[in-house]
Parts: structure tokens; C-alpha cells; sequence
């Protein structure tokens, strides 16, 4: 089976102003947390927890490095969106082609972060949870 680098990734986030702008050439790294909350039912009387599959969870998780430039950079375009009333769209597409994942999102936050005997400042784990009543989609 072949492997693909995810060197090709390409991340895109609406700014402030609703403009997509290309932010992957600072990601670190991505995680995309795509599973279902358990729904517990269990009976009285019965022998074990019981469970089914609940609402749908399609997080996303950003390892981001600072960049102030105008417009583009990521510190410029996420910290610009931190505590907006109204949703941003965040594109993820893994191998630069090909499948995408498309979703309304909310930006809960940045940890900017550095070692001053270090280059890198970092924006920390910048966390994605899903704004609005419609899921994230793959396409």
C-alpha cells in the first residue's frame, strides 16, 4: 500500500472579514477528530452499560506557528476570528487534492508561545468546534 505525505496539505480559514486565506504554509500539524458521541440506554436490569451512537463530533485541531504578516499570515487571520459571533469556513485538504473536508467553524481560542532562547513562537493548539446546525462535510 502506498503512503502519501501530508506535505501537500492545504488548510484554508475565512478571516476576519469572511476572505479565505491560505494558512497551511504555517501549520504544523492537523488533527481532525471525526467520530459520534456515545448515547448511554441502559435498562434496568441489565447486565452491561448499554450505548448508541449520538450527535456527530467533527473537531479540528490546528498545531500553529506565529505569522504576522498582513492579511495571509495565520497569527493575522486567527486571532483576528477569536470570539466571533458569526462562523468561519475552515477547508482541510489532506493531500492537496482530492478529498476535502468543509465545515462551519468557531475558533475557541489562542495560546501564543515562545522560548525565548527559541525562533519559534507558536499559537498553540487551536481548537475548531463546529458553529451552526450544519456538519462539516467530506467531498
Amino acid at each position: 500500500m502506498a503512503k502519501t505525505s501530508a506535505k501537500n496539505c492545504v488548510i484554508t480559514c475565512d478571516n476576519a472579514a469572511g476572505s479565505a486565506q491560505t494558512i497551511s504554509p504555517d501549520v504544523v500539524s492537523y488533527e481532525i477528530q471525526y467520530a459520534v458521541d456515545p448515547v448511554e440506554i441502559t435498562g434496568f436490569g441489565e447486565g452491561s452499560h448499554n450505548f448508541t451512537p449520538g450527535q456527530r463530533v467533527i473537531g479540528v485541531t490546528l498545531d500553529v506557528l506565529w505569522n504576522s504578516a498582513a492579511t495571509t499570515g495565520a497569527m493575522t487571520v486567527l486571532y483576528g476570528i477569536v470570539g466571533s459571533t458569526t462562523s468561519k469556513t475552515l477547508t482541510i485538504q489532506p493531500e492537496g487534492t482530492g478529498l476535502t473536508l468543509t465545515g462551519e467553524y468557531m475558533l475557541e481560542g489562542i495560546s501564543p508561545a515562545g522560548d525565548a532562547k527559541s525562533d519559534a513562537i507558536k499559537l498553540g493548539s487551536c481548537k475548531f468546534s463546529v458553529m451552526g446546525a450544519t456538519a462539516p462535510t467530506w467531498s
